[in-house]
């Protein structure tokens, strides 16, 4: 097992601390709250599979609260899947309360403010799944946050308990990278498309799909005055910083796209007759002046001129 903290290694007085920053070292920043005098008591070890992080929690009673302020100041970008083994735990979010028993599952929204409350001691499997992994289904996962999905009397979950056990312990066995962690992390997909919903969703899943798919999207959209790293975050659900991290190599996403209008337009130019307001209206410009100052910065030349040439 591969131990990350253990409130064990550092005085009583020091744990919830102690507890506080490294679930934020490796989740996110919450705020600990033990429920009693008694010494509080936790551990977390697991592990990654591909793109999911998957950890194992276990303590005595204590609550865990993501404010708005602490989700601003460090959100991965993530669902969280909860499996409960031992115990028992109340989760809340946007107006949601459930609580977990073993066999139990529910899920977090970590870009939201949330609750996870344990009143006796527990053992809890977290896998925490990139919301750019899910795609589109991302979307449903969210709107059902806080709700008990299943449990061992559910057919499903009763099939599905081996391979999260599995997934478990590979986290636990030191983690799977390359392709082989990628097809592991993907195998949990269908059960979360399963119990919250089979829609259609994206199935470019791999980490390295996703800017391809960022970049047909933006290029389907050229003519939409609105398209931007913000349009295009909220398409992909993923932050707009990281829209900027992934198009940072082009010179950012705005630049990208800018230059992509400006080619596209210079093509048109060349190859139709169309007026040059039309054109305009293609890349996303409301009007022929502002998109002939932006030609002219990108190429040094006027569209007519382009198009002359």
């Amino acid at each position: 097992m591969s131990m990350m903290l253990d409130t064990r290694a550092v005085a009583p007085a020091d744990r919830s601390d102690y507890w506080s920053a490294g679930i934020a070292a490796h989740f996110f920043p919450v705020r600990v709250e033990p429920f009693d005098a008694a010494p509080f008591d936790a551990r977390l070890s697991g592990g990654d599979v591909g793109p999911l992080f998957v950890r194992t929690i276990s303590g005595n009673a204590h609550r865990v609260a993501r404010t708005p302020r602490l989700v601003d100041s460090g959100d991965p970008e993530c669902i969280l899947l909860y499996l409960v083994r031992q115990g028992a735990c109340r989760i809340e979010q946007d107006g949601r309360r459930c609580e977990l028993r073993p066999g139990d599952l529910g899920a977090h929204d970590t870009s939201r403010p949330s609750v996870f409350e344990a009143p006796v001691g527990f053992d809890v499997l977290v896998f925490a799944v990139p919301k750019w992994l899910l795609g589109r289904e991302a979307r449903e996962v969210v709107a059902h946050t806080a709700t008990r999905v299943g449990g061992v009397d559910t057919p499903l979950i009763r099939l599905a308990l081996p391979l999260l056990s599995g997934i478990a312990k590979a986290a636990d066995g030191g983690g799977v990278t390359g392709p082989a962690g990628e097809v592991a992390g993907e195998m949990l997909l269908p059960v979360i498309r399963s119990l919250y919903g089979d829609r259609e969703c994206d199935r470019a899943t791999s980490r390295s799909g996703l800017l391809p798919r960022m970049r047909r999207y933006a290029l389907a959209h050229l003519h939409d005055p609105q398209l931007g790293p913000e349009q295009i975050a909220e398409a992909h659900y993923v932050s707009v910083r990281y829209v900027h991290k992934l198009f940072a190599a082009s010179g950012g996403a705005s630049a990208w796209i800018r230059r992509q209008r400006m080619d596209a337009a210079a093509d048109e130019l060349r190859a139709t007759s169309h007026p040059v307001s039309q054109i305009a209206g293609h890349v996303g410009y409301a009007d022929a002046a502002s998109f002939a100052r932006a030609f002219r910065r990108e190429f040094g030349r006027s569209p007519r001129e382009v198009r002359r040439s």
